[in-house]
């Protein structure tokens, strides 16, 4: 026969195991569940911004990018550099060193993934800017003024993929009626 220590190990691993299937389990359910939708709305918030942003037009996406690299540059590497020397002249000085550390560690956590961010969307709006250029580019000896002005009055008005997707298929038309071949489409 199974001991009494035995069967009140089994008893207390089927009774915890039921409560974890009622309700830790549904629980766990309804978290990841918002998760996955709070994830899906920010997704498609940044993608959207990349169209939004690439509507404003042509745009020095590198300087941008440049600027972004120098002010990381300028804010994190002196404090890198002087915090050595602030430990070595020790309670002399007038700044905390732990608010020094916590700040420095905050720069490094979060400025990388900032920079990455902002780095694919600049690049995104780049790539989708191009791709519309070079398409009414080729569209354009065909076309009278007023219907340029048209697409790029619609590439404007852009401001979410949904309007970008609406405007390639109405190109895609347009090359369609008039017998051209559009280069491929770049997307972000």
């Amino acid at each position: 026969m199974l001991s009494r220590e035995l069967k009140i190990g089994i008893i207390g691993g089927v009774i915890s195991s039921v409560l974890v299937i009622i309700f830790i389990q549904p629980l766990l359910g309804f978290i990841w569940s918002a998760v996955l939708a709070f994830g899906e709305s920010v997704q498609a918030g940044y993608v959207d911004g990349i169209y939004r942003n690439a509507a404003v037009g042509e745009r020095n996406m590198v300087g941008h990018l440049s600027l972004l690299g120098v002010t990381f540059l300028l804010t994190f590497v002196p404090l890198l550099l002087l915090l050595p020397g602030m430990e070595k002249r020790g309670a002399g000085t007038r700044l905390p060193f732990p608010l020094i550390r916590i700040l420095l560690a905050a720069v490094s956590v979060l400025i990388p993934p900032l920079f990455l961010v902002a780095a694919s969307l600049l690049i995104g709006v780049s790539e989708i800017n191009a791709s519309f250029s070079q398409r009414l580019t080729v569209l354009t000896p065909t076309m009278n003024d007023q219907e340029v002005k048209e697409w790029r009055a619609r590439w404007a008005k852009m401001q979410s993929q949904k309007d970008y997707r609406e405007l390639v298929e109405a190109m895609e038309r347009r090359a369609n009626e008039l017998r051209i071949e559009l280069p491929k489409i770049r997307t972000p």
